[in-house]
């Protein structure tokens, strides 16, 4: 099990550094900045996924942004976020911060941060 997540992990880096567009490769694992979870860009499609959460095991597979897009910024994606306040996904914009940080912002608030 273990060789087949170090493999799959390897498959999707090598898999989307190709779809990467500007100086930073967004997909792959990144860690939530407030919580024990981690998620996975997938930019194949154009989505992310819970890939880990240790207070929640039933949120894996789950869909947390979906219609990632680039933008003509290199450092900006436009995607959808669910909204419990709305009961809907919500159009949001994703900023990479140096390589190693996701800013994602709804209505020009900071909801969520990953972190590499």
């Amino acid at each position: 099990m273990l060789r087949f997540l170090v493999f799959s992990t390897i498959l999707v880096a090598s898999t989307f550094s190709a779809l990467a567009k500007g100086d930073c490769d967004i997909s792959g694992i990144w860690n939530h900045s407030a919580k024990p979870a981690k998620l996975l860009i997938d930019l194949n499609k154009a989505e992310a996924t819970v890939h880990y959460h240790d207070n929640n095991t039933k949120a894996i597979g789950l869909v947390v942004l979906k219609a990632i897009k680039p933008t003509a910024n290199s450092s900006l994606w436009k995607a959808q976020i669910y909204s419990a306040a709305e009961n809907s996904f919500v159009d949001v914009h994703i900023t990479s911060k140096g390589c190693k940080q996701l800013a994602i912002s709804y209505g020009g608030d900071e909801v969520l941060v990953l972190v590499r």
